[in-house]
C-alpha cells in the first residue's frame, strides 16, 4: 500500500482522486502552506500532490518515505530539483492539461484591450459619460501585432485561436526554429524586436534557473510606448520593479497580470494593487472545472504509472526523472 498526500482542498473533497487510484494507493488531504506543516503531514508519504506548496531542501530531506512529487501545475518552481535530485526523488507536472485554459485567457484579455471594456464601463459607471470617443485610438484587430514571449504548447496554442483574426504574430523563443512558427503564420524574432514592434505582449515561459527576471528593464526600454502588456506564466519570470517603472512612464499603457513575484502577494501594500490601468488575477487562468478534475487526475495517473515502473508514461519536468532508469525500462 503507498501512502499519498494532496496538500490542497476541493470542495468535493478525493473524490476525483479516489475514483482514479487503484487500490493500491491510500491518499489523504493535508492542507499545507508552510515548511513544518508539510514536514507534521508527509513523514510517511510515498509521494505527494502539490500546487505551489514549499518544497524546499529542509522540507524535502525531512521526508524520509518520499519517492515522488506530482505537481498539480504546469511550473514546478517550487520545487528545489537539485535537493529531490541528491535524495532520489522524481518530480511530474501537468503538461497539455491546462493549455487551452491559459490560452483562451490571454485571447480574453487581448479582446477585452481591443475593445477597450475597463475603460468604457469605467467611463460609463464612475464618471457618468455615455461617449465612444474616449478612446479614439482604436483599431481593428487585423491591425494591431501579438508578440508572444516564448513559444511553447500555449502560445502556439494563442496563435492558432488567433489565426482568423488577421493579427500579426511574433514570437521570441531561442529554442525554436522559424520552420516551427510557419504552420502558425508567425514569424520568430529576437527579443528587443519583440518589445519595440508589438502592441501586445504575452509571456509564455517556465520559471527555472536561466528565466527569473529574464523580462527585465532593458527590454521595457526598447518599449515605443503604450504596449498591453499580458503575464500568464510566473510573475518571477519579470523584474517587477523595472515592470512598475514601465507602467509609471507609460511604455506600458495597461498590464494584465496573473501572476505576479509573490505567489500569495500583500494586497493592503503592494503598489500594483489599486491602478486604474492593472487588471489582476489571482493566478486564475489555468482554471476552469474540466481542468481542475484533469489536473487531478493526471497527478494521479503519473503516480500510478510511477510505483508500476512506467516511466515511459510519466510527466517528468526536465530533469525530473530520478530513478536512475531511462523511460521504458525497469
Amino acid at each position: 500500500m503507498y501512502s499519498v498526500v494532496r496538500l490542497f482542498s476541493y470542495d468535493d473533497g478525493l473524490t476525483v482522486e479516489n475514483q482514479t487510484l487503484t487500490d493500491e494507493y491510500n491518499i489523504t488531504e493535508h492542507v499545507c502552506s508552510t515548511e513544518e506543516e508539510i514536514i507534521e503531514s508527509c513523514g510517511d508519504a510515498d509521494a505527494v500532490i502539490g500546487i505551489f506548496e514549499p518544497f524546499t531542501a529542509r522540507v524535502i530531506n525531512s521526508l524520509p518515505k518520499l519517492k515522488l512529487i506530482a505537481c498539480k501545475s504546469m511550473g514546478w518552481n517550487y520545487v528545489d530539483l537539485d535537493a529531490c535530485r541528491a535524495r532520489g526523488i522524481s518530480v511530474t507536472h501537468l503538461t497539455d492539461t491546462f493549455v487551452d485554459d491559459v490560452a483562451d485567457y490571454v485571447i480574453a484579455c487581448v479582446y477585452a484591450h481591443n475593445k477597450r471594456l475597463f475603460y468604457f464601463d469605467r467611463s460609463v459607471r464612475y464618471d457618468k459619460k455615455w461617449d465612444y470617443m474616449i478612446c479614439p485610438d482604436m483599431h481593428r484587430l487585423k491591425c494591431e501585432t501579438l508578440g508572444l514571449f516564448g513559444f511553447g504548447r500555449i502560445a502556439r496554442t494563442v496563435a492558432d485561436k488567433l489565426s482568423g483574426t488577421g493579427m500579426r504574430i511574433l514570437a521570441y523563443d531561442p529554442f525554436v526554429e522559424q520552420s516551427v512558427a510557419d504552420p502558425y503564420d508567425v514569424q520568430m524574432v529576437d527579443a528587443k524586436t519583440l518589445f519595440r514592434s508589438s502592441d501586445y505582449i504575452s509571456l509564455h515561459m517556465p520559471l527555472v534557473e536561466g528565466t527569473a527576471k529574464v523580462v527585465n528593464k532593458a527590454l521595457f526600454d526598447e518599449i515605443p510606448g503604450h504596449l498591453v502588456f499580458i503575464n500568464s506564466a510566473r510573475g518571477g519570470v519579470v523584474d517587477e520593479e523595472a515592470m512598475i517603472e514601465a507602467i509609471d512612464n507609460g511604455k506600458i499603457s495597461f498590464a494584465y497580470l496573473d501572476v505576479l513575484t509573490d505567489e500569495y502577494p500583500d494586497l493592503n501594500t503592494h503598489p500594483l494593487a489599486n491602478r486604474f490601468n492593472v487588471i489582476l488575477t489571482p493566478h486564475i487562468a489555468f482554471y476552469s472545472k474540466e481542468s481542475g478534475n484533469g489536473g487531478r487526475k493526471q497527478a494521479c495517473e503519473d503516480i500510478m504509472n510511477f510505483f508500476s515502473g512506467n516511466y515511459g508514461k510519466c510527466n517528468f519536468v526536465p530533469g525530473g526523472n530520478n530513478t536512475g532508469k531511462q523511460p521504458g525500462t525497469f
